[in-house]
C-alpha cells in the first residue's frame, strides 16, 4: 500500500511540473501574440518625424552587416536574452523589432516578449513582410556593423 501512495504521490508531482511548464510556454505565446505591431510606412514616418525610437534587428549579424534599416542595432535573436544584452536600451522610448521571418514575425515577436518580461512595456513587432517592404520600399538603409 505504502508504494502504491508512493508511485501516486510521484505521479502527482510529474503531472504539476508538467502543467506549469505547458502553462508557461501558453504564456509566452500569448505575450509574443500581444504584443503590438506597427507598418513600415508608421515607422517612417515616425522616423520622419524626428520621434524617439530604438530600432532592433534581430537577424544574425552577418545578415544584418549586409543591410538593416538606418539607425537600427544588431541583437539577434537567441531563446534567452541577458540583462547585459539589453542594459542600454530606454525603458522610455518606443521599440521596433524586426526580423525577416514571415507571417508572425516569430524571431522579432520572441525578443519583443522577452523583453516585455524584462520590463520594457513601448515595444512594437514590426509587421510582416516588415524588411522586405522597407526595402522594396527604398526607405533607408544601412550596411556594416
Amino acid at each position: 500500500m505504502k508504494m502504491n501512495i508512493a508511485k501516486i504521490m510521484q505521479h502527482a508531482v510529474v503531472l504539476g511540473a508538467l502543467s506549469f511548464c505547458l502553462m508557461a510556454i501558453g504564456t509566452a505565446c500569448a505575450a509574443a501574440q500581444d504584443i503590438p505591431r506597427i507598418s513600415i510606412q508608421e515607422l517612417k514616418k515616425m522616423m520622419d518625424d524626428g520621434t524617439a525610437v530604438t530600432i532592433i534587428d534581430v537577424q544574425p549579424k552577418d545578415v544584418y552587416a549586409e543591410g538593416h534599416i538606418k539607425g537600427a542595432i544588431s541583437l539577434p535573436w537567441k531563446s534567452e536574452i541577458a540583462l547585459e544584452d539589453v542594459w542600454s536600451l530606454s525603458q522610455e522610448q518606443l521599440i521596433v523589432t524586426y526580423c525577416d521571418c514571415g507571417p508572425g514575425e516569430a524571431d522579432s515577436s520572441s525578443v519583443a516578449s522577452q523583453l516585455f518580461q524584462m520590463g520594457y512595456e513601448n515595444i512594437k513587432v514590426l509587421k510582416d513582410p516588415s524588411i522586405k517592404a522597407w526595402k522594396d520600399a527604398g526607405y533607408p538603409m544601412d550596411k556594416g556593423k
